[in-house]
């Protein structure tokens, strides 16, 4: 076998590239021109945030992770045609991200939030929330007796790893 030698900085994976659906800029408010360097990219399984021209950076959501998508106009946004997205994930490094000034926002919502639930299934991620009422009188109890469970948690006294509350 004739291989070259792999040098410093070589990389020898070929990684297939996903497919954009997504692509913009943070625009100029009171224009709605592209004139910044703040480029949204969206993909089937991420989102990427590149800012800066001489420093750089780039910050990836992954769209598994991705907890709500809000979207909101003012008024200067509305005669520009332009909106603002805000992402809630649970990305340590980026746990809420604003992506300002996009052209046809509420329809980039909507994508956003099908590609998200198209990750989730795809890597398996399922959601629970917990609805209702305070509980009282558990190790999680607070001084005045009502539960102070995080988000996410369930009451599981006996430590068996199951929802006290549903069992018999």
């Amino acid at each position: 076998m004739d291989e070259k030698k792999i040098k410093c900085g070589d990389i020898r994976v070929a990684m297939d590239e996903e497919p954009v659906i997504w692509m913009d800029r943070k625009r100029i408010t009171i224009f709605a021109l592209p004139w910044t360097f703040t480029k949204y990219e969206l993909t089937p399984s991420r989102l990427v945030i590149s800012t800066g021209f001489i420093n750089q950076k780039e910050e990836e959501i992954r769209l598994y992770r991705v907890k709500d998508v809000t979207y909101t106009q003012s008024l200067i946004e509305r005669i520009g045609g332009t909106g603002t997205l805000r992402i809630i994930s649970n990305d340590a490094s980026v746990p809420e991200i604003h992506l300002d000034h996009i052209k046809n926002a509420r329809k980039v919502k909507d994508v956003i939030s099908q590609s998200v639930e198209v990750a989730r299934r795809e890597n398996g991620v399922r959601t629970s929330e917990l609805m209702g009422g305070a509980m009282t009188g558990g190790p999680f109890a607070d001084n005045d007796g009502a539960e102070s469970l995080g988000p996410n948690m369930v009451p599981d006294f006996d430590g068996d790893g199951i929802d006290d509350r549903t069992e018999l």
